[in-house]
């Protein structure tokens, strides 16, 4: 298995340069997380499944940070049945919409979200999304606080999240917030091929 763009977008601390790499990335994107093994769509789909009963699988659910779509098809895998997508990448957004998961697929902002996006969705997943070279910390507070009341937002932080200050101290203020509810918090394997671990959290907003 090649790790060249892993390695690289840890590394890329600029937020256009990241856009780029990951419009390079694209269409070698799902081979490489697929070769590597890579757990924690689905880990997320299930925790999210896990506090929804069967009518709420009907909900339509904003995969933030979709990526190639691995993520959707997870979520379509559990039973969620209206997929929204939006992602940085137009290169990533090609490969998600190709996968015939999505019902709507939207560009995002370089930076934290649009509120008025996030804000239309009772369920936001962040599958490997907010870490180091990806979304800057930045964004968990700004999901959680454009999501409507008692909406949830199903996220991950992978090891380099979890290794990283300043993401963590968004982490333990957003969690610990008196306008979030913890449903869910588990730790599992992340791209196990690596050996790398991830958080996967259910936070509802009260």
């Amino acid at each position: 298995m090649s790790h060249t763009f892993l390695e690289k977008i840890s590394g890329v601390e600029n937020a256009e340069t990241q856009r780029d790499v990951y419009d390079q990335w694209a269409d070698s994107y799902d081979k490489e997380l697929t070769e590597g093994d890579y757990k924690t769509p689905a880990r997320v789909a299930a925790a999210l499944k896990s506090v929804l009963t069967e009518a709420e699988l009907a909900t339509p659910v904003l995969d933030f940070g979709c990526g190639t779509g691995l993520s959707g098809l997870a979520l379509a895998d559990a039973g969620f049945q209206h997929i929204h997508g939006a992602d940085v990448s137009a290169g990533m957004l090609r490969q998600a919409e190709a996968k015939a998961v999505y019902e709507r697929l939207f560009p995002l902002p370089v930076g934290n979200p649009d509120p008025g996006l996030v804000s239309r969705y009772r369920l936001v997943t962040a599958v490997g999304a907010i870490s180091p070279g990806a979304a800057p910390s930045s964004c968990l507070p700004a999901i959680l606080m454009a999501l409507p009341s008692r909406g949830r937002l199903a996220f991950s932080y992978n090891d380099l999240a979890l290794e990283d200050p300043e993401y963590m101290q968004w982490f333990d203020r957003t969690v610990n917030s008196s306008e979030a509810e913890i449903e869910v918090d588990e730790t599992g394997p992340h791209i196990a091929g690596l050996g790398s671990t991830a958080r996967v959290m259910v936070i509802r907003r009260r």
